[in-house]
């Protein structure tokens, strides 16, 4: 059986996106592991919320990190295992928690975020800023067609 070379570039566009994520993936992976984090469950990403945030409520932080409350309780449940986080109650609401850094979560949060601004580096790497700002307006669009 013979591969046809893709010429459409649309398909192009579609293949190139996948092999972005996939070598993203791997390299996020990589370094998730290394400083101590489980890839793929959004730790990462709440400890830079948190970094950024300050204490918020479980449903603020689940909002600001796109997960939904279920996965956030899971995921906050094994970063106060690893005693990166404290969930305390909310004085205003007996039915909420408020969730802030540990003095470790905050070392982990500023390992993700210097990792993160590595990656960006290495993404954005040798491009001009009229040609980032011209594909992340196209990635925007992308996007916009995505929630469609």
């Amino acid at each position: 059986m013979e591969i046809r070379q893709e010429t459409d570039i649309k398909v192009q566009i579609r293949k190139t996106l996948f092999e972005i994520e996939q070598q993203k993936r791997t390299r996020v992976q990589r370094f998730l592991l290394e400083i101590g984090l489980t890839p793929g469950q959004g730790q990462a990403r709440i400890l830079s919320s948190l970094a950024a945030a300050g204490n918020v409520t479980q449903r603020e932080l689940a909002d600001a990190c796109l997960m939904d409350v279920t996965t956030m309780s899971r995921t906050l449940d094994r970063l106060e295992e690893k005693g990166l986080i404290r969930r305390e109650r909310d004085p205003q609401s007996r039915r909420a928690y408020r969730v802030g850094l540990t003095d470790a979560g905050r070392e982990t949060a500023e390992k993700v975020d210097a990792g993160f601004a590595e990656l960006e580096q290495i993404l954005c790497g040798g491009m001009t800023d009229g040609e980032l700002l011209a594909l992340a307006g196209s990635l925007r669009k992308i996007r916009g067609n995505l929630k469609e």
